[in-house]
């Protein structure tokens, strides 16, 4: 059950504000089963490289997705349990 999720960790079922980068870009996701997935609708699943980075962070942290030329750095500024 979401309610019994540690409400300041990212787990499955958070929706979770990120800004990426330097952009100042803010999006949100929610972490979801396989079958559920859908980026157009913010839901991303969690085997998704970007997820498997978010899991066990908290509000503040920032994670490092490491691409071939470069490197994105998300940081977290919510965690959301709906």
């Amino acid at each position: 059950m979401l309610s019994e999720q540690p409400q300041n960790e990212v787990r499955f079922g958070a929706s979770v504000t990120l800004k990426t980068g330097s952009t100042k870009k803010i999006q949100t996701f929610q972490i979801v089963g396989v079958d559920e997935a859908d980026v157009s609708k913010g839901k991303i699943s969690f085997i998704s490289p970007i997820a498997k980075l978010l899991i066990h962070k908290k509000t503040g942290d920032k994670a490092v997705l490491k691409r071939d030329k470069d490197e994105l750095v998300f940081e977290i500024l919510d965690i959301a349990y709906h």
